[in-house]
């Protein structure tokens, strides 16, 4: 085995996730860049052993998460998101929650019959949502020594969108097909509703828009729900989503301000990074054990899934394919949300001569639907879910 130096373990690690990125992007996400990036680090580390076991720790990606990055990324989610719009579809919500209480049941229940406790409890945040809320289990199971159960949570997040893709598109072009029978394509869809704006600050001026000036307030953002945290004894995690949302709203805080800080790339790419840590001392037969109770638990949260948002969804009358749909959204995620139903409406509509009025109404149907139940799932629920269940699997 070669020396690797820092620089070589970084740029190791950059090119994984990169042909991971692409591979994602020529197989629409059904392939993911986590599951490239698995299969790389168990065949390099474990397997053929042509890294070194510290390949994550050498990069000097890992050091970002545990010092400042959850921090930053977990106020920059608040920071993302629109009161209006989660008040607008707050049916959505509810079914988009129901989804995940279905997720734990199944889980908690047939999960840990069939495939043990620790298993079942380490799939639940993974399932409910995506990168951050497996960061946070991942985290939890390595400073508890559990490199076992941190590969398991990475390995669930990676192949989720393989059980969940499939059903979500199925489902959702099956509700179109209903709302077209129905003739709801030809009813206005658009609502307007009062809203509110509780913004107390102007737009940022230039001369605060600056990289370095986006980094401080995230920071002191960050500061401030950590000081919270630590008076009130409320979750960290809570407080830094809290913190951002409200920081956002007031215009403390820019919508997305991570990215306009320029550290958007560098962050994934830590996260993905930290994620990953456990595969590379991973070896095939310890891979292929974990296989089955994933895939396993994928089907059953699946069916618990279909269970609970059906059943809240049948309250606002909504079609069960529909809801199902909606339900899944937390195995998705953003982009992935969006081109499923932008997918869904252009294949209804192709060949068919809709109105630009018809094509809106069709696209209001399903689209603001998929984005927030994503946003509340993968964004926001997941990540307060695995800060709740991490202590009764790792404390």
């Amino acid at each position: 085995m070669m020396e690797f130096t820092p620089m070589l373990a970084f740029g190791f690690v950059a090119l994984t996730f990169a042909v991971g990125d692409y591979i994602a992007l020529r197989t629409k996400g059904i392939i993911s860049t986590f599951v490239t990036a698995m299969i790389v680090f168990v065949l390099c580390g474990g397997v053929f052993h042509l890294v070194p076991d510290n390949l994550i720790e050498l990069s000097g990606l890992t050091a970002l998460i545990p010092t400042f990055g959850m921090v930053l990324i977990l106020t920059n989610l608040g920071s993302t998101l629109d009161l209006n719009e989660l008040k607008k579809e707050w049916r959505t919500i509810l079914v988009a929650l129901a989804g995940l209480v279905g997720v734990v049941v199944a889980c908690m229940s047939a999960g840990s019959m069939l495939f043990g406790k620790e298993y079942a409890m380490t799939a639940i945040a993974p399932i409910s949502g995506g990168i951050v809320a497996t960061m946070v289990t991942t985290e939890a199971a390595t400073e508890a020594g559990r490199a076992d159960l941190s590969s398991f949570a990475s390995a669930i997040m990676a192949l989720q969108m393989v059980v969940g893709l499939p059903f979500a598109s199925f489902f959702l072009r099956k509700a179109m097909v209903h709302f077209l029978e129905k003739g709801g394509h030809k009813v206005s869809q658009n609502e307007t509703k009062k809203q509110f704006n509780l913004r107390l600050l102007p737009e940022t001026p230039k001369s605060l828009d600056t990289q370095t000036a986006h980094f401080a307030r995230l920071a002191l953002i960050g500061v401030m729900g950590q000081l919270f945290s630590n008076i009130t004894g409320v979750n960290a995690t809570i407080c830094y989503l809290l913190f951002g949302t409200l920081a956002g709203a007031i215009g403390l805080l820019d919508k997305n301000s991570l990215k306009k800080a320029g550290g958007d790339g560098v962050m994934l790419l830590a996260t993905y990074a930290y994620c990953s840590a456990s595969f590379v001392t991973m070896t095939l037969s310890q891979f292929i054990s974990i296989l089955a109770p994933i895939f396993g638990l994928l089907l059953l949260a699946t069916a618990g899934i279909a269970l609970c948002s059906i059943l809240v969804g049948k309250i606002f009358h909504w079609d069960p394919c529909l809801s199902l749909a909606v339900g899944l959204c937390c195995m998705l995620g953003y982009p992935v949300t969006y081109a499923v139903a932008m997918e869904v409406v252009n294949g209804a509509a192709f060949g068919k001569n809709y109105t630009p009025e018809e094509m809106e109404n069709m696209t209001n149907y399903v689209l603001p639907k998929m984005l927030i139940s994503g946003v509340v799932s993968v964004s926001v629920a997941s990540v307060l879910l695995a800060s709740a269940v991490a202590p009764y699997i790792f404390g």
